[in-house]
């Protein structure tokens, strides 16, 4: 693991905690993202358990910049305990974007992916089972900008940022790229929502077949314009 790329993920977690208007639920997020108890992150601070679930059920203030820095170290040492695979999955370089993403953020509690399809006005084309998962977020790619400009490794990025997210993809014609390179990187979000065709019938069946295939949650959304569909995922930011 790169120490600089292990760096990057510590200063963002601790980032989105501090600035988060809920860092209780914040905090939350990152510790099920990482697939730990409230026990196991209490063991790595030297604090009781009871700590920690006070901060994340407001039942203490805020907590201050020097806890959420010990909390995010403690996250990934205890991760790294159990071989690190969090820790390799969400330390990725970050790199500049800009020209592809339309938007990204995270929200401030889970949101499943069928409150998602239907903010969006979505079809389900695949994964109807998943409608349950819950999300953390959100991105939204310019399909054509992104082919034209981003390597694989951005890729990897994008659709591995946290996959615990909805990846939307517009200016789509059949939706059978998205989900190619879903199914070529190994961390996967568990929502892909396409924008572009006008029906479902229009959609690849291979993209369906493919998304059935990786148990991903697969859409096609019907608002008029990525605008739109900004403006719908932000309004779930704050659950």
């Amino acid at each position: 693991m790169n120490g600089e790329a292990r760096e990057e993920l510590m200063r963002r977690i601790a980032g989105e905690i501090i600035l988060s208007e809920n860092p209780g639920k914040a905090m939350r997020k990152w510790r099920n993202l990482f697939e730990l108890t409230q026990t196991e992150v209490a063991k790595q601070m030297g604090v009781s358990p009871s700590v920690i679930s006070d901060y994340e059920n407001d039942r203490r203030r805020s907590p201050g910049t020097l806890f959420i820095r010990r909390f995010v170290k403690a996250l990934v040492a205890a991760d790294e305990l159990k071989g690190g695979s969090h820790v390799r999955k969400y330390a990725v370089f970050y790199r500049n974007l800009g020209s592809a993403v339309i938007d990204m953020d995270e929200f401030e509690s889970p949101v499943s992916a069928g409150v998602v399809a239907e903010v969006l006005e979505a079809d389900i084309l695949a994964g109807e089972q998943l409608l349950n998962t819950p999300l953390y977020g959100y991105t939204i790619i310019d399909s054509i900008r992104a082919i034209k400009s981003l390597d694989a490794y951005d890729f990897l990025y994008l659709l591995g940022r946290n996959p615990m997210r909805v990846v939307v993809f517009t200016g789509v014609e059949r939706g059978r790229s998205p989900l190619v390179a879903a199914r070529l990187y190994p961390v996967k979000p568990k929502m892909i929502v396409i924008h572009g065709p006008e029906r479902g019938g229009a959609v690849d069946e291979l993209a369906i077949e493919l998304a059935e295939a990786e148990k991903i949650c697969f859409a096609l959304c019907r608002l008029k314009t990525p605008g739109e569909i900004s403006q719908r995922l932000r309004s779930l930011k704050r659950g």
